[in-house]
Formats: structure tokens, C-alpha cells, sequence
């Protein structure tokens, strides 16, 4: 069963309501902390577009196709292949995984 947002919300202000009828004012003030700190714990997992090589500078700057086409030519020497699928005679560049193997490659780790 799904409750519309409207719903929701007037259940969880029924709840705050009770809540601090029966424990203080504070109840709530700590129950929103508690609520944040739940959000960060289960934030939307980060998106990992699949972007087209040549498309690659239509969303960043660099570094440029003919570069990206060097790095998936040596990925077996350079660990490239983390972000990369093929799909037919396509590849596309897995945009975190780029960003994660970029940072991996300036701190010496691959």
C-alpha cells in the first residue's frame, strides 16, 4: 500500500506532535537531527552515467577523444579498463568510475 506525500506528512506531524506532548519540546529538535543523520547514512546511491568517448566533451572539458582513445588503447598498462564498457563497437566512459580511477592514478595507487 502507498500513502500520497499529503499523507505522509500529516501522519509524521501527528507523530512529532505526540511526541512532544509526551516527551518536551526537545523531542522534536532531536528527532530531526536523527532524521538528517538517517538521510546522509542512506543517500541516493551516486549516479555512474555511461557517456559515449566521443561525446566525453560535451559534459567535460578534458581530457580530450584522442586522449581517452590513448588511455583505452594501453588499459591494460594504465587500469583504464574499470571505466570503460564496450557495447558492440561502441565504448563508453563511466563518468565516477573515470573520476575514481583519475584520483586513484594522482595518488600513485594504479
Amino acid at each position: 500500500m502507498q500513502a500520497d506525500k499529503l499523507t505522509i506528512e500529516n501522519v509524521i506531524s501527528e507523530k512529532i506532535k505526540a511526541g512532544k506532548k509526551k516527551f518536551g519540546v526537545e523531542f522534536e529538535i532531536m528527532l530531526l537531527e536523527i532524521l538528517g543523520l538517517q538521510k546522509l547514512l542512506t543517500s541516493e546511491p551516486e549516479q555512474n552515467r555511461e557517456i559515449p568517448l566521443t561525446r566525453w566533451n560535451d559534459y567535460h572539458p578534458d581530457p580530450s577523444v584522442p586522449a581517452l582513445r590513448m588511455l583505452v588503447f594501453r588499459k591494460d598498462e594504465n587500469g583504464f579498463d574499470m571505466a570503460i564498457t564496450r557495447r558492440g563497437n561502441r565504448i563508453l566512459i563511466k563518468e565516477a568510475d573515470y573520476f575514481k580511477w583519475k584520483e586513484l592514478r594522482e595518488r600513485g595507487e594504479l
